[in-house]
């Protein structure tokens, strides 16, 4: 909100108020089949934890031909868990003694890795364009250059974009 000015009611769809329960994804899927009449460029930045919800919008959008794009935001966690977990962590002063290192254990159970999720070949096999995980910046801009080329298109496309968790 504080990158963009949204001053037209099809710029932006809002929060669902329940976030990190799966809303992102098939909102925006819901967006992009509205703009697809007419003629708009829908992106959607997505998180990682919350496609975890409801990853069949991905084979939905490809068989109905429903143009989106999807910059998803890697961070490899549930992390609006994790930043409540560590919250109520820190407050009761939760931490396990595990041998000779103390460890935080706030985000327990709520990391999405070993293994990775790799959201491209996710998308891939449910027909999406997608670029393979990128983590250097310099790859970005290419990449969301051919991705819209891809939904101009119309077809969906996801830019599966490795971020730090905070």
């Amino acid at each position: 909100m504080r990158l963009w000015k949204f001053d037209k009611y099809h710029q932006y769809i809002g929060a669902s108020g329940g976030f990190g329960v799966g809303y992102g994804a098939p909102a925006a899927l819901g967006a992009a089949l509205a703009n697809k009449k007419r003629g708009r460029l829908t992106v959607n930045i997505q998180n990682d934890g919350d496609l975890m919800y409801a990853p069949g919008i991905l084979w939905t959008s490809a068989h109905h031909r429903i143009p989106l794009l999807s910059v998803m935001h890697n961070n490899r966690a549930y992390h609006q868990e994790v930043m409540h977990v560590q919250r109520m962590s820190n407050r009761r002063s939760r931490v396990a003694n595990l041998g000779t290192e103390i460890k935080d254990m706030g985000p327990v159970g709520t990391r999405i890795e070993n293994p990775d999720v790799n959201y491209a070949k996710l998308a891939e096999s449910m027909g999406w364009w997608a670029t393979p995980p990128i983590s250097d910046p310099s790859q970005l801009g290419p990449a969301l250059k051919k991705a819209v080329d891809v939904v101009k298109s119309g077809q969906p496309a996801l830019v599966d974009v490795v971020a730090q968790a905070r």
